[in-house]
């Protein structure tokens, strides 16, 4: 009773260390998510709209991926918010439980010494501890694997004597549910299934203490296993270039060098991927290695025993995953094994500790035991925090300038204007564009963050007050349109610790805008089309277009004759006056005469329009490539909107009236080799 108390607070006190070596800066380290995490968010943000589905299909290249994870990360986030804090909860806590599962499955197999043994590794490992900071599906499966592992421990005699209570039916349940669930998670269920499959068979066949009732139970877990798994099956039977069974197969190329790798990358030479490891950092130390050794030693002589046997299955049917990949090592694959390398050595820690006959032999090996488990906090903490953020490989894998962004907009974007410049207004789903990124990486929501496509125009906002233009890409302001630098120049870049360079400029242009609208009186007149009522007519701008769009006029820079094949560029300024369409799309044509159809036009808008508020003025720099086969002569050019959603145009008011869909805003004159 006395070693039990001790072993719980020893837990207690482990658990603790646990959670602030995953809780400190969660959500400043890292600084923003990976490729594998951005994958997930796509996931995240598709089960979000309504799509829960088996399989979610990534493109020919990516195949598919489970949906589970990503649907459950999807419900919590909608109720907690999101953010990197918020996505980091739910890998968070499975770590947690990760980190308790494991000490109650050595404490069940081998233990109380075994059991805080293995979850000491677990507690201080960087993996476990990066995988509880990362929203990918691999943070489910240390959990996965101990609990299934715990389950079939509590559930079969395991110690080769009868149980004093047969385990009742929610142990098998859970078994049974847990098992199928794990095929939604990742491919590493189908080891962990067989890893089961197999222990049970070995526990019949060897004519282990089962009673009847633990039969009928076993067939109760099977039959659970396999309704909740059917719809998976099916779903593989499908789309198979989807399925997990797939992709476990494709894991990689069987050979001497992944293997002699993924070994060596236990106590070695670790992985090399900044974004899971510190480079070099093997997975765990060298005396946990040779404790290892000891303990699948220790299980092998043994192995006639059930509580020696399910871990060596374990270890025997997940450790071919682990290995068989090109990159090997690859610490993100380790994921499944990390609970049976934790068991192993919590054995072997037992084993070693067994053999010492004297008092003074044992306190001296607890006091080097203690002493390890402290290196290894202290060891993790100094790599983790301290290292691992100096790597410039490791903050450019995690997008460390968008989540410096999303930090510095968390706290500025409800007190000035914002206004973010990207290059993919319209993603087309396959992956996710830099403005996506950043408001995953944002815990306020509600920050009214404007988006424009700065290669082509600019966001004036509130009529050109004081407000923030944000560069999420370090190129950015140097590959701003060159019409939009001349507005861009009127500002100043701003600097500090925390931002990156080049990323912030303030500017307020209020006077500057209400000049050049002046100017478009007299040096930008429109025209009705004569189609009209009222025929042509000539006007100056602004003129009223519905959707609570305002043309206030364009810079004449189509003046001259132009030749085939050359490029025309229109800046165009238009005011917002209310909400305006979601799908809006703005147009420019161009005419040879203005019944015709267009010989050129392009369709495109320079800003996402939802994200406009009223009294913004925004800026588009429209390009037109003229044909090469264009033929001499005099053409019109022509403006307008119109909704994506329905294709229906925007009218154009005369004062309370409709007059047309369409502004005449010019003429060029096309000649060959003028």
């Amino acid at each position: 009773m006395k070693v039990s108390r001790v072993a719980f607070w020893l837990a207690v006190l482990i658990l603790l260390a646990s959670a602030a070596l995953r809780l400190t800066a969660l959500s400043a380290l890292p600084p923003g998510f990976n490729d594998r995490e951005l994958t997930t968010l796509r996931l995240v943000e598709t089960a979000r709209q309504g799509r829960i589905e088996v399989f979610y299909d990534l493109g020919t290249e990516q195949g598919g991926r489970e949906g589970l994870y990503a649907q459950a990360q999807a419900a919590l986030t909608s109720f907690i918010g999101v953010g990197l804090f918020a996505s980091r909860m739910l890998p968070f806590l499975l770590g947690m439980v990760a980190v308790a599962a494991v000490y109650s499955l050595g404490r069940t197999l081998y233990g109380p010494a075994a059991g805080l043994a293995a979850m000491s590794l677990v507690a201080a490992n960087m993996l476990a501890i990066l995988l509880a900071r990362s929203t990918v599906a691999e943070a489910a499966i240390p959990v996965y694997v101990a609990l299934v592992l715990l389950l079939l421990a509590r559930a079969f005699p395991i110690h080769g004597r009868p149980l004093r209570h047969d385990p009742g039916t929610l142990t098998f349940a859970s078994l049974g549910i847990l098992l199928g669930l794990g095929f939604y998670i990742s491919p590493a269920a189908f080891f962990v299934v067989l890893v089961a499959v197999i222990f049970i068979a070995y526990m019949v066949l060897t004519r282990q203490p089962l009673t009847r009732r633990m039969f009928s139970y076993t067939w109760f877990a099977l039959v659970l296993l396999i309704v909740v798994a059917t719809p998976y099956l099916i779903a593989s039977l499908q789309n198979p270039a989807l399925s997990g069974s797939r992709r476990v197969f494709d894991a990689g190329a069987v050979n001497l060098t992944s293997i002699v790798q993924g070994i060596g990358g236990l106590v070695f030479d670790g992985d090399p991927n900044p974004a899971w490891n510190y480079p070099g950092r093997p997975l765990i130390d060298l005396v946990g290695g040779v404790l290892m050794v000891i303990g699948i030693a220790t299980a092998a002589r043994n192995f006639r025993k059930p509580r020696f046997a399910l871990a060596l299955l374990a270890l025997a049917l997940l450790l071919p995953q682990v290995l068989f990949h090109s990159g090997s090592p690859s610490f993100i694959y380790f994921s499944s094994l990390l609970p049976v390398i934790a068991l192993f050595v919590g054995l072997g820690v037992l084993a070693v500790y067994r053999r010492m006959k004297t008092r003074p032999a044992r306190l001296t090996f607890i006091g080097g035991l203690t002493a390890l488990v402290l290196f290894n906090i202290g060891w993790t903490a100094r790599d983790l925090y301290t290292r691992w953020p100096e790597l410039p490989e490791m903050r450019a894998a995690y997008q460390e300038r968008i989540g410096a962004l999303a930090h510095y907009l968390d706290e500025t974007a409800h007190n000035i204007p914002s206004v973010v410049c990207t290059n993919n207004l319209h993603p087309d789903g396959r992956e996710l564009a830099d403005w996506q990124i950043l408001a995953a990486m944002m815990h306020r929501q509600d920050a009214p963050i404007r988006l424009v496509d700065c290669g082509i125009g600019l966001i004036l906002a509130d009529g050109g007050a004081r407000q923030q233009v944000v560069f999420l890409q370090p190129d950015g302001l140097a590959n701003a349109n060159p019409y939009v630098r001349r507005w861009l120049d009127y500002g100043h870049l701003l600097s500090g610790p925390e931002l990156p360079p080049d990323s912030v400029l303030v500017m307020e242009v209020s006077e500057q805008l209400a000049d050049t609208a002046g100017v478009f009186t007299t040096t930008a007149p429109v025209a009705y089309p004569p189609e009209s009522p009222g025929g042509w007519q000539v006007e100056a701008p602004p003129v009223r277009f519905g959707g609570n769009l305002a043309f206030l006029g364009y810079v004449q820079t189509f003046g001259g004759t132009f030749q085939p094949g050359g490029l025309l560029s229109v800046p165009e300024y238009w005011r917002v006056d209310g909400e305006v369409p979601p799908d809006l799309m703005l147009f420019t044509h161009l005419q040879a005469d203005m019944g015709a159809r267009p010989v050129a036009q392009n369709d495109s808008i320079s800003v996402r329009p939802e994200t406009l508020y009223p009294r913004d003025v925004f800026i588009q720099v429209t390009y037109i490539d003229l044909p090469w086969t264009l033929p001499d002569g005099s053409y019109f050019l022509s403006i307008g909107g119109y909704d994506r959603s329905t294709g229906d145009r925007l009218p154009v008011y005369d004062r309370l009236f409709v007059r047309s869909t369409r502004l005449v805003i010019g003429q060029i004159s096309v000649q060959q080799g003028g």
